[in-house]
């Protein structure tokens, strides 16, 4: 008997253990993208993280996202968040976590300098 309530105690601990898991991914409302450059040049690399946010917009850690890119012929990203610019253009980033998804624009250029100046002065 006494093993009996041991394995019904392990058992519902476990239960409710994964339960709370799934509560909180049902509670993600958005994804936020996160980069250390939004401007590459080809063959440079970065690394990108997703932060999850519920609705009242409090922060859920550890979200296992999907990534990928618009055009791998511009930027190409692997299951651990590496980006690797391919050639000159643009492309979004795109992470999703259970239906939900974000994305993050990404510019490739040979030259940083005249991609940041024309972001100035076309915004002027």
């Amino acid at each position: 008997m006494r093993k009996l309530i041991i394995h019904i105690a392990f058992l519902s601990f476990i239960l409710l253990w994964t339960c709370e898991d799934k509560a909180k991914l049902s509670n993600l409302a958005s994804i936020q993208i996160v980069a250390n450059e939004s401007i590459l040049q080809p063959g440079q690399s970065t690394y990108f993280y997703a932060r999850g946010f519920d609705k009242d917009n409090n922060r859920i850690d550890k979200i296992n996202v999907e990534w990928s890119s618009s055009d791998e012929s511009i930027i190409t990203i692997d299951s651990g968040g590496k980006a690797t610019a391919k050639s000159k253009g643009m492309a979004a980033i795109i992470a999703v976590s259970s239906e939900i998804s974000a994305s993050k624009e990404i510019v490739i250029s040979n030259t940083r300098r005249k991609i940041l100046s024309e972001m100035f002065t076309s915004s002027t």
